[in-house]
């Protein structure tokens, strides 16, 4: 806690003096020389940017978390041993004393205290008529429906990081404090872990509270794709209930913003449609309508050392820490799938080319994209059904015939919804490769981490749902100073 009360410190300096209308800019517009933030509209929107930076973090998801989310899985070899590098994320050799482990938990931990720290602030003012004249109704509900999404996807996070996924023992597992007021003490520092369950049911609180009061279109590119609005939040409540596996709701949510047939382009609120190409995802100003939310990066304003993508899933091969297994993704693609025409190949080995500027770490991380929520509801379709549709089936070609045009499924190619199942993880692991999905797609299933062969870094074992391996162990800075909290087991 005394840690994250210190980086809490730091982003609320930073929103005092950094009063950017936007927190894309990195550059100061003006300085302030007192701790009164509502004061004036700018100090009101510097501390929205500021939960924004919390987010964007290079710990969280400036880069660290995709890379988590896919180092855990069979996707990657590393080119070196270097624990900085998550070296052992990747070969599940995890301690509660590792940097990734307690530096992830202390980012989104401090994430979601400046998060309260601005809700609790902007409530109090509003209620006490301090903001008449200064924002409006809208836009004070715009920056809490902004600040609860933020924090449900804080939340989230750190269940899928940290605990057992719901399908086991239907979320009355540990999970994780929750902590929902503004923390300026040491006073709250002992909390015990909510259940797997309690956290979802807080998560989804946020998120459907949120939502009625959004922002339904910003009338940008850049902040539709990088600002929380209307559908960021149904979106990502297709990912929370996919991760729960209650697929009526997955297929209840998606239908507000995907139409019941092709051109899958959002009816109502932002017009959020698949890329026209998958190369043109890859390619500045990273602003297509595919794009829900994203953290965008600048040159003075990126991820921060060994943070970025570019670094891990680089097509640079001298510099990528990491390159592609030949199996299972490469191997499965087919040769004219753009999806691996687009990588590099250097002799016998494989990288990605997603996100080439190692330089200056200007690719934006994605958080989620549209292709994601179709994905989602072809699958949530034949699970909550029993039997593969037509419908299911024209959503997963919508995502695969964009890189494979050849490659279009028919009914006729399922004889059991286990083999659409099949299918559409497959095509998850093809699409969304390098974003951070892939393990989180096995732990929501209860399915074994695959065995991985790093040939001289060495062979890595399978890892069960039934294993404590199969989530992070809780950092040992957070049992040192929290006496309620306990470990996993």
């Amino acid at each position: 806690m005394r840690n994250i009360l210190k980086i809490t410190l730091a982003f609320v300096l930073l929103m005092i003096i950094g009063c950017s209308k936007e927190y894309l800019d990195p550059v100061p517009q003006t300085s302030l020389s007192d701790l009164s933030v509502f004061d004036t509209k700018d100090r009101v929107v510097a501390q929205v940017n500021g939960m924004y930076a919390a987010v964007k973090s290079g710990a969280y998801l400036g880069g660290r978390f995709q890379v988590y989310g896919d180092l855990r899985g069979d996707n990657f070899i590393p080119n070196s041993s270097n624990l900085v590098t998550n070296f052992a994320t990747w070969n599940h050799t995890e301690v509660s004393s590792n940097n990734e482990v307690q530096n992830y938990w202390g980012s989104v931990y401090a994430a979601i205290n400046v998060i309260n720290v601005f809700m609790d602030g902007l409530k109090v003012n509003w209620d006490g008529g301090k903001l008449t004249g200064k924002i409006t109704q809208d836009e004070y509900n715009q920056y809490m429906s902004e600040a609860m999404t933020l924090r449900a996807m804080c939340y989230f996070d750190l269940l899928r990081m940290y605990c057992k996924p719901y399908v086991l023992n239907a979320g009355a597992n540990p999970g994780v404090p929750l902590r929902l007021k503004a923390e300026k003490s040491a006073v709250g520092n002992d909390l015990a872990r909510s259940s797997v369950d309690e956290v979802y049911t807080q998560i989804l609180s946020d998120l459907n509270a949120a939502e009625p009061i959004a922002i339904i279109n910003y009338g940008s590119d850049l902040l539709n794709s990088t600002r929380v609005h209307k559908n960021t939040i149904v979106s990502l409540k297709t990912r929370v209930y996919l991760a729960k596996g209650d697929w009526a709701n997955v297929v209840s949510e998606s239908a507000k913003i995907v139409p019941a047939a092709a051109p899958f382009v959002s009816p109502s609120g932002v017009a959020n449609a698949l890329n026209a190409t998958y190369a043109g995802l890859w390619a500045s100003p990273y602003t297509s309508k595919e794009s829900i939310f994203s953290m965008p990066m600048t040159t003075t304003n990126g991820p921060g050392g060994q943070n970025g993508l570019a670094h891990y899933f680089s097509q640079n091969s001298s510099e990528s820490y990491y390159l592609l297994a030949t199996s299972p993704v490469y191997a499965a693609l087919a040769a004219t799938d753009v999806r691996k025409t687009l990588m590099v190949t250097v002799g016998t080995k494989f990288y990605l080319s997603k996100w080439p500027d190692l330089t200056t770490l200007t690719n934006y991380p994605p958080v989620i994209r549209y292709a994601e929520v179709l994905l989602s509801r072809a699958e949530a379709l034949v699970r909550a059904g029993g039997s593969v549709t037509q419908g299911a089936v024209d959503l997963l070609n919508a995502v695969r015939v964009r890189s494979f045009s050849t490659g279009a499924y028919s009914l006729a190619n399922f004889a059991t919804a286990a083999d659409f199942y099949t299918a559409v993880l497959q095509e998850r692991n093809f699409e969304f490769l390098g974003e951070g999905i892939r393990v989180f797609d096995l732990m929501r299933l209860g399915i074994t981490i695959p065995a991985k062969d790093g040939g001289n870094m060495g062979a890595v074992a399978a890892i069960p749902s039934s294993s404590v391996g199969y989530m992070w162990p809780i950092p040992a800075s957070e049992l040192s100073l929290n006496k309620l909290m306990t470990p996993n087991e």
